[in-house]
Formats: structure tokens, sequence, C-alpha cells
């Protein structure tokens, strides 16, 4: 990064990135949490679902990178770039220029949310409500990735009764069979207050018996997706 930049700040920014990113590419990527270099890197890493091919990192511990294209073309022409020039940045005018390096067309069209790009949007949305607050909000994946120490699946899912068993087993379609990369924590605090399911676009919270249906929730809505998100955090707040 050019200058410091407050870490609450970089999670929404990044969650934004990474989220759009999707949201128009919602068939050739996904979110994934990673800490490479020994654990010392943080990153939202945008890859294939099988994670293989095109690599976006968005490094909160240092620059937005492009190390694969996702067209099997050569070395992307992309330079390390750092948070400050992307908040500074016209935000269309930037993702059409990572989309460029990274092999992803610029779609006509974005395409109508579903269960995952509902989710990652929702994340990103709540991120940005703690934007320089005094109760900041930090979201985990449910399976730490890290080239560091402490890898594994995160037992803070454990403080969510109401997810069902057969969704927190392994299936086929896990990436190295690991169901924990479907899951998402959203802490404030540092208490875990929800925890969301990508692939079926399910919500809970630690003290409803029953899941919430993001994409339910977000028709009753209205399609709008910053009534979604305070219609969620009051749920979580029991209010």
């Amino acid at each position: 990064m050019s200058e410091w930049i407050d870490r609450s700040v970089l999670e929404a920014a990044s969650w934004r990135l990474a989220s759009e990113l999707v949201r128009r590419h919602p068939l050739t990527t996904r979110v994934l949490h990673t800490h490479p270099g020994g654990g010392q890197y943080d990153c939202l890493t945008i890859t294939s679902p099988a994670a293989t091919g095109g690599t976006i990192q968005l490094n909160r511990n240092g620059s937005i990178q492009v190390h694969h294209r996702f067209d099997d073309s050569p070395d992307p022409q992309w330079e390390p770039t750092s948070w400050d020039e992307y908040l500074r940045a016209d935000p269309r005018a930037f993702l059409n220029l990572l989309e460029r390096a990274a092999g992803l067309p610029t779609p006509r069209h974005v395409p109508p949310s579903d269960p995952m790009t509902i989710a990652y949007r929702l994340l990103a949305a709540l991120a940005a409500t703690a934007v320089k607050s005094v109760h900041p909000i930090e979201i985990q994946s449910g399976y730490f990735d890290t080239s560091g120490y402490g890898g594994g699946p995160n037992g803070a899912l454990d403080m969510f009764p109401a997810i069902p068993a057969e969704l927190r087993r392994s299936q086929h379609t896990d990436l190295f069979g690991e169901p924990g990369y479907r899951f998402w924590l959203v802490l404030r605090d540092r208490v875990p207050i929800l925890a969301l399911e990508q692939d079926e676009g399910m919500a809970w919270t630690p003290h409803h018996t029953e899941g919430i249906n993001l994409l339910g929730l977000y028709e009753l809505s209205r399609h709008n997706l910053h009534v979604l998100t305070l219609e969620l955090l009051r749920l979580t707040d029991n209010v």
C-alpha cells in the first residue's frame, strides 16, 4: 500500500470489488479468503470454481494483483496496484481495466442475482456498514486457508446450531473436499453474529432455530440490497 488505510475501509473495499467481479462472472469465478506468503498476506482471491487457471488476489496487506488470466492467454499486463489508487479511481473504469487484464470479458448486462452472488454482495454491504465504526465487522471463511500455521475448519461455525448437518458435510463440488469453503462468518467486535452458505444462499444467526433464505428475503426487499442488509442486521440483533 502507498499509505496506511483503515482496516474497515480495506474490508469493505475489497469485498465490494470481489463481489462485483463475481456478480459479473458468476459461472467462471469464486471468492476464497487465503493467506499465502507463509500466512503473512490476507487476500480475497478470485479464482475459478476449481481454483485452477485465473487468479486475482486482493491482498489487504499489500496490493491488487493479477497472477493468471482466466482465458489461458499469456501473463497479464497488470502492475500491482495500491489500495490508495483503487479508492481514488472510478469504480466502473477500474473494474473494466481489471477484467481486461485478467482475461474476463466485460458483460453487456449484469446477470440476474443467484444465491452465491447475493451472498457475496450481502457480505460487501455488511462490511460497508461498519466503515470507521467503533464496532468493526470482519468477514472470515468457514475454512482457514493459509500457507502458514493454523489452517483448517473454522470452529466458529459450531456457534450456529441451526445449520443443517448435511450442509456441513463434504459434497462432491467442494473445493479440495472441504465444505468450509462454502461458508462465511460475519464477526462484529470479534463475535460471530452471522453465518452464510454461498451455494444455497442461506444465512443463520446464533439464536434463530431456522435459516434465512437470502434470495427470498431479497425479493421481499424488492431487490433492494440496502433494505436486505438492514433487515438481516435487524434479525441478527433480534429486534
